[in-house]
């Protein structure tokens, strides 16, 4: 099997995208032994795939994927970014079968790819075009995690303490700053993220404030551990929600961008304490959350607690490889 992954990415837009095509990229590799795949991406993401196992081509030009897509002669192309249009669908679509990620529903004709991947918690509310003959992955048994989370037989129980302060890979609005700011008087342990996209100037108003109580995590690989001897995560509304309840940890969300609104409402009915979308995020209600949770001696428990299982990769690979077999047996007669 050839796969071709379209990934963007970088400080300015976010590197969730380009994590979770990853992800499914190493579970193609592990789950079927897939190693023929090819990462079209632009340049701010080549430094995430220089010395890893997959082949890459740099372009900044979506026109120029057609002929790369022409010879390459992928059995499956995956896109994974807000910056393309049905129109390139359409064209990629006339030289191979096409799977898209999608989050809400609103830049892609769904019409279009073969398969369509979303597996956040309110994928199963935003009115898909559904048919027998397109592959419909919807709702959290189908979101992507990192590996790190695939197998939880070997996690350890770590004892939760504390908070962790995260807005993902970028936080181009200070937030972070803003919450750690809003917490100073609160004397717990207290982990703050620092994302690979964070400016300069923000990371040293972060490092002004930084107390006995505080550390800076510098663009960690992976969040597990911090979020696992976390007692609460506080979160901007993207894939960290998830791994926060894969971890019994208490998720405090806001969102940073309109798409994460959606998960963020979606949350909210499950359960989750929700403090609104920048620029009015409600510092004051989430500073006063955080401190209920903190001297809470019992476990809180919600909706949501049940919707993560880390399998969600293993589930795309092997649903996605059935589809691909059963399409080519029919094109076979």
């Amino acid at each position: 099997m050839k796969l071709i992954f379209r990934v963007t990415g970088g400080p300015d837009i976010g590197y969730g995208h380009f994590y979770r095509s990853y992800s499914l990229a190493e579970a193609f590799t592990r789950y079927k032994g897939v190693n023929n795949i090819l990462f079209i991406i632009n340049s701010e993401l080549e430094d995430n795939l220089i010395g890893s196992n997959y082949n890459y081509i740099v372009s900044e030009s979506f026109n120029k994927d057609i002929e790369i897509i022409r010879n390459f002669k992928p059995d499956l192309f995956i896109l994974d970014t807000y910056l393309g249009n049905s129109e390139y669908l359409l064209k990629v679509r006339e030289l191979t079968k096409i799977m898209i990620f999608d989050d809400n529903n609103d830049i892609y004709d769904s019409n279009i790819p073969h398969i369509l991947l979303n597996g956040n918690v309110h994928a199963n509310t935003l009115n898909y075009s559904i048919s027998k003959s397109k592959l419909s992955l919807l709702g959290p048994n189908f979101l992507v995690m990192k590996k790190e989370y695939w197998d939880k037989s070997d996690e350890k129980i770590l004892p939760k303490e504390g908070l962790l302060i995260t807005t993902g890979g970028t936080d181009k609005h200070g937030v972070s700053y803003e919450i750690l700011n809003g917490l100073k008087g609160i004397n717990c342990k207290k982990t703050v993220i620092i994302g690979p996209g964070y400016h300069t100037d923000l990371i040293k108003k972060i490092e002004s404030i930084q107390d006995n109580y505080t550390s800076i995590i510098y663009k960690p690989t992976s969040l597990k551990k911090y979020i696992g001897s976390s007692k609460i995560g506080i979160t901007a509304g993207g894939s960290t929600i998830y791994e926060i309840i894969s971890q019994n940890s208490i998720p405090l969300i806001f969102s940073l961008a309109e798409n994460q609104e959606k998960i963020c409402d979606t949350f909210m009915k499950e359960g989750i304490n929700y403090f609104g979308a920048f620029p009015k995020i409600n510092f004051d209600s989430l500073y006063e959350c955080t401190r209920l949770y903190l001297n809470a001696e019992q476990k809180v428990e919600t909706n949501s607690n049940k919707l993560v299982d880390g399998q969600g990769a293993f589930r795309v690979v092997n649903t996605v490889s059935d589809y691909l077999k059963l399409c080519y047996d029919e094109s076979k007669g």
